[in-house]
């Protein structure tokens, strides 16, 4: 199974600036914050382009991994530098109301460790009457799978901010956590993800001079059962508030969407306290259909915060990529783009972003390994429906914009991606039940997961799981209402 690497944990010095923002003004956790970059310096540090090292002296193995490393190229476009800009000033903002120089402040935090005082008791400390908000702010980075939502946004908290300040402020020196990101766990548990939230705290101060903590620990008995959910919850309100985390980052939000309704539920009040009591902002990443989880009243709205979608490439980023791609060919016999070729690229990835990085990759491996040498349209093609089997209508139906949930199958793709079969197959199940009983829609489905089967190793069960959902589809094309199991989960 595919583990998801943790970001790298960077500590730094804090370098106070001046700010002209009076709310901002003897507020050492926001002074340190570095300043914020414009357009030029935000492209100079995100944007990266891949040269293919030497290869003629190498073995096919070793090429194979240099092609790997074009997977690092970036293609900065508007919607990346709006996103770094709003989780800035999320972060910026979400500071004031914490100013660790103000007793109020430092009483407050008081309160929330002390297990004698409800956490519902607890009065946040306002800096003035005009900033007495209900929750904290809030982001939701949206977009279908693979626009690169979840790969932005980590670059931009890697590139564009510390992970934690070390600080030397009069009366103050805790070090500063200014993000912390985790995934929303496979089954939408609250115990797992502030389980998994308090692990990373305790991974991130064991690189400062804090020491080891054991946030995470405290949160199991000797058997290893979760202890009671209130005092869960108390541990995780603690350790966010003591060590000043900026940004909690939620990925994977999709994930609420297969869970049963209870722990959907659930879930979803746990984000209402975090931003109710404690005043963390938080950034939720996930795709579009997951936005349908809050209600539309405002309250919901709120919750949600600002929408940031992030699309596929528009003309002028595509040339962009194109001109990057085929500058790397570590081939015997590279080509020149050409209209045929980088009209069949568009048609087949629909220009969604991990869909064609992946493909041209994958696309250089092969060539490699069949020792072709040289990429041709039979190669994409061929390559295309071995790689993306579950994908071909989606993409024709974004190119041709069709509105749905056929982007959910991206979502599949992405699990499968990351051999996480069984979350793919409650996201293709979650699909099935909401695809309406399209017919042309369903078939076209029922034929990609027969493609799919042929090149993907699924265990009998799971081949049996997708036999009943191919079954479910060849109902619903009819008319035929399907059982809503995964509504009635617990």
């Amino acid at each position: 199974m595919t583990i998801k690497k943790k970001m790298p944990v960077t500590v730094v010095e804090a370098q106070y600036r001046q700010s002209e923002v009076e709310a901002y003004q003897n507020n050492p956790l926001i002074l340190a914050l570095p300043t914020q970059v414009d357009a030029v310096r935000f492209k100079k540090i995100m944007a990266k382009q891949i040269t293919p090292a030497e290869f003629e002296h190498k073995g096919d193995s070793d090429r194979i991994e240099d092609i790997k490393s074009f997977r690092k190229t970036r293609i900065v476009t508007t919607q990346h530098l709006d996103l770094y800009n709003d989780m800035y000033e999320l972060l910026s903002h979400g500071y004031v109301n914490r100013n660790p120089s103000r007793p109020e402040v430092v009483g407050w935090s008081y309160d929330i460790a002390d297990s004698s005082i409800a956490i519902e008791d607890v009065k946040r400390p306002y800096e003035s009457v005009s900033d007495l908000e209900t929750t904290a702010g809030a982001l939701f980075v949206t977009g279908f799978s693979g626009s690169g939502k979840s790969t932005f946004s980590e670059r931009i908290l890697m590139n564009a901010f510390p992970m934690v300040i070390k600080h030397r402020w009069p009366g103050f020196s805790d070090p500063q956590i200014v993000f912390v990101k985790v995934d929303m766990p496979d089954n939408a548990n609250r115990s797992d993800l502030i389980y998994n939230i308090l692990e990373e705290i305790d991974r991130i101060l064991s690189f400062t001079s804090f020491g080891k903590t054991t946030y995470a620990e405290k949160c199991k008995t000797n058997s290893g059962k979760f202890i009671l959910i209130s005092l869960m919850k108390k541990i995780l309100f603690t350790a966010l508030n003591r060590h000043h985390v900026g940004l909690l980052i939620i990925d994977e939000f999709q994930n609420l969407e297969v869970a049963g309704v209870r722990y959907r539920r659930e879930m979803l009040q746990l984000m209402v306290t975090l931003s109710n009591l404690l005043a963390v902002p938080n950034i939720k990443i996930g795709t579009p259909e997951a936005i349908l989880l809050f209600d539309s009243k405002a309250s919901d709205k709120r919750r949600i915060g600002v929408i940031h979608e992030l699309t596929r490439f528009n003309d002028k980023e595509w040339q962009r990529v194109i001109k990057a791609a085929f500058a790397f060919q570590p081939l015997a016999y590279p080509v020149e783009p050409c209209e045929g070729s980088v009209k069949l690229l568009k048609d087949l990835t629909a220009g969604v972003p991990s869909i064609f990085m992946t493909l041209w990759e994958s696309i250089l491996i092969e060539a490699v390994r069949a020792g072709s040498e040289k990429i041709t349209q039979t190669l994409i093609k061929r390559v295309f429906k071995q790689r993306f089997p579950l994908l071909r209508s989606v993409t024709r139906n974004i190119n041709q914009g069709i509105k749905g949930r056929h982007a959910d199958l991206l979502t599949v793709q992405q699990y499968l991606d990351l051999d996480k079969k069984g979350l793919a197959l409650k996201h293709l199940q979650h699909f099935t039940n909401n695809v309406q009983g399209k017919g042309p829609t369903a078939n076209a489905v029922i034929e990609d997961i027969s493609a799919m089967t042929e090149h993907k190793d699924f265990s009998l069960p799971q081949l049996k799981k997708l036999e009943k959902i191919k079954n479910d589809l060849k109902r619903g094309s009819k008319g035929e209402n399907l059982p809503q199991t995964l509504e009635h989960e617990s």
